[in-house]
């Protein structure tokens, strides 16, 4: 199963005994994780908007993820993912978010996310 960042930040946000924790444990059992490694760019982002260290949570998620690289299949792919759901009226999908369901797909995986631009994707399990 390949993580959005938006349910990394939720892991790393909440503690083992939240419900938050309990729904993305529950979705993710016993699967290998994944997460593509442009995403910790995003992971990065997010930590230093919020003032938490960067390479501690980068290293945190490099313990319970495999992190897959980016090539020029899912570069193709990506943006021809986010060109259609735009079209379909997913105006804030974004280019990453295109990658991020590509690599998915290449993997033969599905996408957990928190991200509500992924509705209606039937490979992306969607929590709220």
């Amino acid at each position: 199963m390949l993580l959005d960042t938006s349910t990394v930040i939720e892991i790393l946000r909440h503690p083992k005994t939240s419900e938050t924790f309990r729904l993305v444990k529950e979705q993710i059992r016993a699967e290998e994780v994944y997460m593509l490694v442009i995403e910790l760019a995003e992971l990065s982002d997010w930590c230093i908007r919020n003032r938490v260290p960067a390479t501690e949570r980068i290293e945190a998620v490099k313990q319970f993820a495999s992190i897959v690289p980016v090539d020029e299949e899912i570069c193709l792919e990506g943006s021809k993912i986010k060109s259609e759901r735009r079209r379909n009226g997913h105006r804030s999908f974004s280019l990453l978010d295109g990658l991020i369901l590509a690599a998915a797909r290449s993997m033969g995986e599905r996408l957990l996310t928190f991200d509500r631009d992924f509705i209606g994707e039937k490979d992306c399990i969607v929590l709220s």
